[in-house]
């Protein structure tokens, strides 16, 4: 396979991308969206809908990066207050935007069934910001929430696929700074490595993610020279970078993988040295179907979203936040 054709992308000619294939743009809707909310399991009610309000904001000025900011009706909230997340899209690094519908309508429907305020984060992408620049953004994200954690919100990172990686690089960095995180949610972190896993081995013709356009995401994506054994995709050179001392700053961790998803073994890796270091792992790595399947199936998006609703409200529980309606967009 032409793995440029499969990714719909080109090179310009000054080193560009040029992303032909992508997912609509969705405009943000200050004015608020209407979002299905499915009952809870023993809920005999049926399905309600929740305005939702987004809006973009600038994070920082010198980078052009910018954050999304979704947040549920006060009706949604039904008095509490909501905790923040800080949302970290998919994409190899190479595709997509926090505006991209498929990762709008995923913030819009977390935000709404958490219910929570979602901070998804519009990072720079590769070949023209190549790794570590998405993790600088992170850090810049970070520090943006650094004052609502500071005045007791509970605060969360998360990500999806890339993102996950991106959303665990943005949890050590809250670690190193001291900014106080409630939970970590890793939902299929994408990682890889000079040699192929088992799974990678089996994934040359895989419906979502085959090899050759894996390779290639990351060949577009690592530092010029660097190969998958760089520290940014082998988890393992990671780790051992990061050491033990680090990892037990991390607070609780939510852990989503799926039974046919290429990176999934690094993802065990991954999971079994965070056990190791004594953090609070909740690894669910059995999913249904390939990778981000989420994002194309009705019934694995509602079971992601309650997912991580559930973890979400556990470890919220106790903190506080910008009340529904009072945060400004």
């Amino acid at each position: 396979m032409d793995p440029y054709k499969y990714l719909k992308i080109r090179f310009n000619p000054d080193g560009s991308l040029a992303r032909y294939g992508e997912a609509p743009l969705i405009p943000a809707a200050p004015a608020g969206e209407p979002v299905e909310v499915a009952a809870e399991a023993g809920e005999d009610e049926p399905a309600r809908r929740i305005v939702v309000h987004s809006n973009d904001a600038p994070l920082n000025d010198a980078t052009g990066t910018s954050l999304r900011l979704f947040v549920p009706s006060e009706a949604a909230a039904r008095g509490r207050r909501l905790p923040l997340i800080l949302y970290f899209h998919g994409g190899g690094y190479v595709l997509f935007r926090a505006a991209s519908e498929p990762f709008h309508n995923t913030c819009a429907a977390l935000a709404a069934a958490v219910p929570a305020a979602v901070a998804s984060v519009d990072y720079r992408l590769a070949p023209e910001h190549r790794l570590p620049a998405a993790f600088e953004d992170a850090t810049d994200a970070v520090r943006w929430a650094r004052p609502h954690a500071a005045a007791g919100a509970p605060v969360f990172v998360m990500g999806s696929h890339n993102g996950a990686s991106i959303a665990f690089r943005a949890a050590l960095a809250a670690a190193d700074e001291g900014v106080a995180l409630r939970g970590v949610i890793l939902n299929q972190p994408h990682h890889g490595g000079v040699t192929r896993t088992a799974a990678e081995a089996a994934s040359v013709d895989d419906r979502v993610l085959p090899l050759p356009a894996n390779d290639l995401l990351w060949e577009i994506a690592l530092p010029l020279g660097a190969d998958r054994d760089h520290e940014f995709c082998n988890p393992e050179a990671m780790l051992a970078t990061v050491g033990a001392a680090r990892l037990r700053k991390l607070p609780p961790c939510l852990v989503l993988g799926r039974r046919k998803d290429p990176p999934r073994d690094r993802t065990r890796t991954l999971v079994e040295a965070l056990q190791r270091a004594g953090v609070a792992v909740e690894a669910r790595l059995d999913g249904a179907g390939y990778h981000a399947m989420e994002l194309f199936k009705a019934n694995c998006a509602a079971e992601f979203t309650a997912q991580v609703a559930d973890f979400v409200r556990r470890h919220a529980a106790a903190g506080t936040s910008v009340l529904a309606g009072r945060c400004k967009l």
